[in-house]
């Protein structure tokens, strides 16, 4: 077995065939990692970069990088409790510019004639997928996961070599992991209280998403105790052992809770899936979910431009081909085993 290859020194013998043209290569190897190409498309513009003798060192380097990336992913390492989640500063407003009017350009008397279509003529179909069909490359997006380790050290290696960095550290990658959790975890936050009632402890932390709404205008309301909201710490005990707190009865907490019921005056209705004009709205409505400018723009771009997602006939047949792909991988293993 070969011994795994370098990836510095498989960057810098990259550097050293490509010359000026490296920075063209990253972006190529960047629009890969973001899916705005494929990989056949990747390898095709990067073979124009290369003489006949020096392709090799394209392979050689897509193959370090995938090692170093499926090498991070693949270690078991617990989460180190001594890092912290990352909370963003303060950051800095930027000065709003004033549009400029573009000048007619001569066009104006021109009378655009509509021609009216069938539009369930463009409606897209859901095609059935036969087993001899290659499988998809999946990404995150459509397998609806975070990122993993490994894709994260990938794009920070990229990230990192444009701006003149040798290295990305481990522990980066794992903040970055981690930040990106708690950032879904606060855009999610207020998307799902935009929907629906929740309630709030020390006026500041949010749970029990999705609860009903009491009608402040009831005279009872005022009146009503909520045992959830109780903070109680344990004691210690004289041996130094925790004792929990004690809980209300359960006959205390059903009368409780019947009196919550009866303070809610709203029927609960049926609101449907989370869509992408809930995210819209939600981060429309609380810009500081997302502090990075550079972050938020291109992410309401990135939302208005796609408000699209697979329709539950795809899924399905996603779904069904999977499966119809793992019984055919499954009776082949059969026949093998018995012949």
């Amino acid at each position: 077995m070969a011994a795994p290859i370098d990836l510095n020194v498989a960057r810098k013998n990259l550097e050293e065939a490509l010359g000026d043209t490296i920075s063209l290569y990253f972006q190529n190897l960047k629009n890969w990692f973001k899916q705005k190409i494929s990989k056949e498309d990747f390898d095709l513009e990067s073979r124009k970069l290369f003489k006949s003798e020096e392709v090799h060192l394209h392979n050689e380097f897509l193959l370090a990088i995938l090692s170093r990336c499926q090498m991070l992913g693949s270690t078991l390492i617990p989460k180190d409790p001594t890092i912290k989640p990352v909370h963003s500063g303060g950051s800095k407003l930027l000065k709003k510019g004033k549009l400029k009017r573009r000048l007619p350009d001569g066009r104006g008397d021109y009378i655009q004639r509509f021609s009216p279509v069938n539009a369930t003529a463009y409606i897209p179909v859901a095609s059935i997928r036969s087993t001899d069909d290659e499988l998809r490359l999946s990404f995150v997006a459509r397998e609806c996961l975070l990122p993993d380790e490994s894709m994260v050290h990938g794009r920070m290696l990229v990230s990192a070599w444009e701006t003149g960095l040798q290295e990305v550290n481990e522990t980066a990658v794992k903040v970055i992991v981690q930040a990106v959790e708690t950032e879904l975890k606060n855009i999610l936050s207020s998307v799902l209280s935009r929907r629906s009632g929740y309630k709030l402890r020390e006026n500041k932390f949010k749970f029990a998403m999705g609860s009903d709404v009491i009608n402040p205008y009831l005279r009872h309301s005022n009146l009503l105790h909520d045992y959830s909201m109780d903070e109680e710490t344990t004691k210690l005990s004289t041996t130094g052992n925790q004792i929990p707190c004690l809980k209300p009865p359960l006959d205390i907490g059903e009368a409780g809770a019947a009196q919550q019921l009866s303070a809610i005056t709203k029927t609960p209705s049926d609101k449907g899936h989370v869509t992408l004009y809930d995210l819209l709205d939600a981060l429309q409505l609380n810009r500081n979910t997302i502090p990075s400018h550079s972050v938020y723009a291109p992410t309401i771009e990135r939302i208005i431009h796609k408000l699209w997602h697979p329709s539950h006939e795809e899924l399905d047949q996603d779904s069904i081909h999977q499966q119809e792909i793992n019984l055919k991988q499954q009776l082949a293993n059969e026949q093998s085993a018995v012949s």
